[in-house]
């Protein structure tokens, strides 16, 4: 069974009622005020933030970046009822994964959590550690959960899921762990079963895999999103993955 943690919705007072409202019902939703939002975070694992900073971006972009500073694997959309292209630019720069002004649109809203989450839990259950009798079944318990995995290599799968979109070369994951390439490639593979470079293919093609269910994105605009730089690269590296094209796989679901 795949295992889920909370959504922490931070927002002002006035916005509680709404949100406690929010049609998740299959999600474990904690709507607080955004100034207790880090005694939330800190209490315990989570999966997802919604930050509503109401009418005060400079107000919500600080808390961006306070929580992406200290909580940097936890995806987090940004609301805010007034946006300019400065204010949009600067909550993706901070870490945001996504933008919404109000008046929110719920569809939309709810459609990004939903597929930020699917893509999150599918990688975490990819590194999970199989019980006993699961174990036994496969004869493979290379996998391992990611509340298990050495401090070094969490670190630095908690940097791919959260920054999958950006370019992150072997050097930098080598050295956010503190290794050398060699010994930093060799314990990753022990970890997690794979390289760390198949790593962060795999966590892309994930959320692209979520992506090419909306119809009005295009595959550039999928592979642009996650982190591939040209359309070819997509594809051999979704086809190496999945078995198919991009193409492919949005003809199934279409």
């Amino acid at each position: 069974m795949i295992r889920k943690f909370p959504i922490i919705i931070a927002c002002a007072p006035e916005d509680v009622s709404y949100y406690r409202n929010f049609p998740l019902p299959s999600e474990e939703l904690q709507v607080v005020h955004y100034g207790h939002a880090f005694c939330s975070v800190l209490l315990q694992e989570i999966d997802l933030i919604i930050l509503d900073c109401g009418f005060d971006p400079r107000l919500g972009l600080r808390l961006l970046e306070d929580f992406k500073a200290r909580f940097s694997s936890v995806p987090i959309l940004f609301v805010t009822g007034q946006s300019s292209e400065d204010i949009i630019l600067r909550a993706f720069k901070l870490g945001a994964r996504d933008f919404f002004q109000k008046p929110l649109s719920v569809f939309n809203v709810r459609r990004t959590t939903m597929e930020l989450l699917k893509a999150k839990r599918e990688v975490r259950e990819h590194l999970r550690v199989p019980s006993v009798g699961e174990s036994e079944q496969s004869g493979n318990g290379a996998l391992c959960q990611v509340g298990v995995l050495q401090p070094a290599i969490m670190e630095v799968v908690c940097h791919i899921e959260s920054n999958y979109q950006k370019a992150i070369s072997l050097d930098q994951m080598a050295s956010l762990a503190s290794m050398s390439k060699y010994h930093f490639v060799r314990l990753f593979r022990r970890e997690a079963g794979m390289s760390p470079v198949r790593y962060l293919k795999f966590v892309r093609i994930q959320r692209a895999k979520e992506l090419l269910k909306r119809a009005d994105l295009s595959v550039l605009s999928a592979a642009h999103r996650v982190g591939f730089q040209d359309v070819s690269n997509f594809n051999k590296n979704f086809k190496n993955i999945e078995g198919c094209t991009p193409s492919q796989y949005r003809a199934r679901l279409f």
